[in-house]
């Protein structure tokens, strides 16, 4: 083969793998954004895994609120926080035992723009919002495809959530707790 033929080969060959390369690193980025903006999650008995552009709160305690103030005064427990804890998953993102706080209304699907993305084929894009409504949190279904289960019914219309309900999306189960 002439020289001049190999040379043009090689740069080509080379210029592929850049473009390559590019789009590993730009999926990677992408991946590394999406991650970064689930919530954090507690694995019982192992410490919280932090985002990486998160404020350590271990740094300075938070203020305690009215509420809580209230309460030592009195000399009752302050109120529990509400929270979903995973209890049966083949979500390749979650494992059972994960929980995950409700401080605020979220949204639950499959898509990286949720506050809780799961990793299942079952689950559409946005599928499920759990919305803060006073001291209770209300289960809404999405018009997701598969539907929302609550308690082994599938939900039509908005369910007022209690302590220990089960909560099922796509191969996902959550128990509710307050």
């Amino acid at each position: 083969m002439e020289l001049g033929l190999l040379l043009t080969i090689g740069k080509y060959l080379f210029v592929a793998l850049l473009y390559v390369f590019i789009a590993v690193v730009f999926r990677l980025l992408i991946l590394h954004i999406a991650t970064a903006q689930q919530p954090v999650a507690q694995h019982d008995g192992q410490p919280a895994q932090r985002p990486v552009f998160e404020r350590d709160s271990r740094q300075s305690p938070p203020e305690p609120t009215r509420p809580e103030l209230e309460a030592k005064e009195a000399g009752a427990e302050p109120p529990r926080l509400a929270r979903l804890l995973v209890v049966e998953t083949s979500a390749t993102n979650l494992s059972i035992g994960t929980s995950f706080p409700l401080s605020k209304s979220i949204s639950i699907g499959r898509k990286w723009h949720n506050d809780l993305s799961l990793q299942d084929r079952y689950v559409s894009a946005t599928h499920a919002l759990i919305v803060q409504q006073d001291n209770s949190f209300i289960l809404r279904d999405y018009h997701s495809t598969n539907g929302t289960v609550h308690n082994g019914v599938r939900i039509q219309d908005d369910v007022a959530l209690s302590d220990g309900d089960e909560i099922t999306i796509g191969a996902t189960t959550f128990r509710y707790q307050h």
